[in-house]
């Protein structure tokens, strides 16, 4: 049998040889295509932003993100030899094109460590990053100047104007809290050089933007209450952030008739309670400016000490002068300040004519120290015997208050004084005068003793001879006891003499000799009918 030698296809070898050794970078080379195709479809716009300076951004490396997405690379970083920053290339995706217009703002989050706490926690792994806000727009823009702190969309909330008069430990960012929940944050602070006033922009969550109305009355959170309720004491520390950061707190009454007033400036409390403190009277505030001075001791004196009467705040100083009086060798501060007379109001009207006739019928202003705790002056109206017209100073565009000297109602110091008097007390002597007069009353006591046995003896004796049946020699018996009685009975007056006629030892004594007394009266009777009729006892009168 012959074999056949198989005939090999040139032809399809060289095509398979073809197709298995260029098919794989012939596909590699497709898919690098499409990948650029995919990278260059997807690449948008390069833009232009100016900074003060890098904040930690890093060229390759930091993104671009908008709406926590990124969006977008930083591609090289330069000195801006016009200005003192620098310039940021950034390539920013294709998607994100269209937010590229006059509504684009840019800025650098980097971690930043302070007194209010930690801010960009998430840089400290990733790096400093740029975000960006945006919205549809008209005109594309691609040169942007890059903002110092985080912007923040005016529609986003209602903004509130507050006015402080007293520093205030808040900055921008500082939290508005109503009942606890945050509802707001500060905007912007601004200082008014005109007034000195802290002016305080607010802003309140678009949520929340009900809750503000013309009752609205704002305070600074504070960071430690303390209450007396029941018989005990309540501390409450205000949460760590409240104690980091500082806070604004609000507190309204609903009205639904109110419409937003976003003009209204509303005024800062110092506390809740200042806030919350009780109006008297039926009118407006009518406030009336005043004058008044004090001398001696000043020094708790503060340009803003508050003016009460009656416990209820009326007004306030606004203004403090303190000086020394050569003539009359002290201090002397004048005030000057405002005192609300719709207070006193009984109806719409008669505010300024009730305090004018209060003031007249005698009033005075006088200066004291609530507590030892707090070195702090407040000016009390108290009623005086002295009537005073209420005058009104024309050069001092003021009304003029009577005042009175200083009273030092420091009870720190009433307390020392009380200290002084008791140490000055000489216990010993007194101790050792009590140890004498007992001493002294023993022998007394023991000398009455033995008259009360003697009184006792003198009853025995009378008893012994009324069971007896021969009375003949009755009367000398029953005399010889009465001498003796009456013997002693001397001597325990004598022994009386020596006591203050007032004393308690003397009245028992006297109850008793009164006691004695009638005894006497009745034996002496008994004794008068044995002498008249000896028998008088078995047969009778």
């Amino acid at each position: 049998m012959e074999i056949k030698e198989p005939v090999v296809d040139n032809q399809r070898s060289r095509f398979s040889f073809f197709t298995s050794i260029w098919i794989v970078p012939f596909v590699a080379a497709i898919i690098a295509l499409w990948l650029v195709y995919e990278h260059y479809s997807k690449l948008g716009p390069e833009v232009k932003i100016a900074f003060k300076n890098s904040g930690g951004l890093v060229a390759g490396q930091s993104v671009i993100k908008f709406r926590d997405v990124p969006v977008g690379k930083v591609t090289r970083i330069e000195i801006d030899n016009k200005t003192e920053g620098v310039i940021v290339y950034a390539r920013v995706n294709k998607d994100a094109e269209a937010f590229l217009n006059e509504t684009t703002k840019f800025w650098v989050v980097k971690p930043e460590v302070d007194y209010s706490g930690v801010r960009g926690l998430d840089t400290l792994l990733s790096g400093s990053y740029i975000y960006m806000y945006a919205k549809r727009g008209e005109k594309k823009k691609r040169t942007f100047i890059g903002l110092d702190n985080p912007f923040i969309d005016m529609n986003s909330g209602y903004y509130y104007v507050v006015r402080a008069s007293f520093p205030v430990q808040v900055k921008v960012g500082t939290p508005l809290y109503f009942k606890g929940v945050k509802v707001g944050e500060i905007d912007n602070l601004e200082l008014d050089l005109a007034s000195k006033d802290l002016i305080i922009v607010l802003r309140v969550y678009k949520e929340y933007g009900d809750l503000i109305n013309s009752s609205s009355k704002f305070w600074v959170q504070s960071l430690m209450d303390l209450k007396l309720a029941d018989n005990r004491l309540e501390v409450n520390i205000a949460p760590l952030p409240i104690l980091l950061l500082g806070a604004i707190a609000f507190d309204t009454d609903f009205d639904k008739n109110y419409t937003k007033d976003f003009s209204k400036i509303y005024k800062l409390y110092r506390s809740a309670t200042d806030a919350k403190e009780k109006k008297v009277g039926y009118a407006k505030p009518n406030y009336k400016n005043i004058a008044l001075s004090f001398r001696g001791d000043v020094s708790s004196l503060e340009s803003d000490t508050i003016i009460k009467y009656k416990g209820f705040k009326i007004g306030k100083l606004e203004s403090l002068k303190i000086y020394y009086n050569a003539k009359l060798q002290n201090f002397e501060a004048e005030c000057r300040g405002k005192i609300d007379v719709s207070n006193f109001s009984s109806n719409s009207k008669d505010g300024f004519k009730n305090f004018k006739k209060l003031v007249e019928n005698g009033i005075v202003a006088t200066l004291q120290k609530p507590n030892f705790l707090i070195n702090k002056s407040i000016i009390e109206l108290k009623e005086n015997n002295i009537t005073t017209p209420l005058l009104f100073d024309k050069r001092l565009q003021a009304y003029i208050l009577p005042t009175q000297e200083y009273m030092n109602t420091d009870l720190l110091s009433s307390l020392k004084d009380i200290s002084k008097k008791i140490k000055s007390i000489e216990f010993d002597k007194v101790v050792s005068n009590i140890n004498s007069l007992l001493e002294d009353t023993k022998a007394p006591i023991k000398k009455l003793d033995r008259l009360l046995a003697d009184a006792n003896k003198v009853v025995k004796s009378l008893n012994r001879v009324v069971s007896k049946r021969e009375f003949q020699n009755i009367g000398k018996s029953v005399d010889k006891s009465l001498r003796d009685f009456d013997r002693s009975l001397n001597q325990l007056n004598s022994l009386l003499e020596s006591y203050g006629e007032h004393s308690l030892f003397k009245e028992k004594i006297d109850r008793l000799l009164n006691e004695l007394h009638n005894l006497t009266s009745t034996t002496n009777e008994l004794l008068y009918k044995l002498n008249k009729k000896p028998n008088s006892l078995i047969f009778g009168d």
